[in-house]
């Protein structure tokens, strides 16, 4: 985990972050659903990792927010469930897509012991950023057990991010925060130990720019704006090559 910026000086302290100040957060945020990861890329991750979901059967996304993914799977011809921690989100994703066809259900994190093995595949996508130690040791947890035996996990977080970039500073308190929440940085290294140390193996970890994908923004933006807004993004890649914005890794459950 990255700590803060030595340019904050000594007297910069870090807000730290209670269950019901997320929720508050949230809650507002959910206000604005553009701002959403999966509003923006949803289409575009189900199609980078298309060669894992061709043999899922049944996929679950840990952590599904307003249901963008889940609604990108279902549309893709893909059985999903959602996982959400706060009631009145389960409530909402289960009246959001009730009646399409493939989903599979919105429960909440209480709820999922009697889903274990169920899933071949889940989706941990901008989670992991947003955990302190425990909650991730049971982000981590759960979702083993929703998995069968063999069953993938996918995970995407920021890569490598310098958190320091996005504080923003309370004027009530004085103490700084990330402007999503953000309490930790991720490298490949320590997302592939993390992982793997809770009973996943490795199959794949590597960085990329899902924004640069055709796919990106369509709930934003026509066709010719996608496409030239991808090319730009991409020529932009080649001439200043630099860490990629999105680090990924898919395991195995062992």
């Amino acid at each position: 985990m990255k700590q803060i910026d030595e340019s904050f000086g000594d007297t910069c302290q870090e807000l730290v972050w209670t269950p019901q100040m997320i929720a508050r957060f949230w809650n507002f945020e959910s206000r604005r659903p553009q701002n959403f990861f999966t509003y923006q890329v949803g289409a575009a991750l189900i199609h980078y990792f298309r060669r894992y979901l061709n043999s899922a059967s049944r996929i679950v996304d840990y952590g599904a927010g307003p249901g963008f993914l889940v609604e990108d799977l279902i549309a893709s011809g893909h059985q999903c469930a959602a996982i959400e921690f706060a009631p009145h989100a389960v409530r909402l994703l289960s009246t959001k897509l009730a009646g399409k066809p493939n989903f599979l259900g919105a429960y909440h994190i209480d709820e999922i012991s009697a889903m274990n093995g169920r899933f071949d595949l889940a989706f941990v996508i901008e989670v992991v950023e947003h955990l302190y130690e425990k909650d991730l040791d049971t982000c981590l947890d759960a979702v083993r057990g929703l998995l069968a035996r063999g069953g993938l996990l996918i995970v995407t977080t920021p890569n490598d991010e310098d958190r320091s970039q996005s504080f923003i500073m309370s004027p009530e308190t004085g103490k700084v925060f990330h402007r999503w929440q953000h309490v930790r940085s991720w490298s490949a290294a320590t997302l592939q130990h993390e992982i793997c140390r809770r009973g996943f193996e490795r199959v794949e970890i590597g960085e990329t720019d899902l924004g640069a994908s055709i796919k990106a923004v369509r709930r934003s933006f026509p066709w010719p704006v996608r496409l030239a807004r991808a090319s730009l993004k991409r020529l932009y890649r080649l001439l200043r090559p630099e860490t990629a914005p999105h680090l990924y890794i898919v395991a195995r459950k062992i």
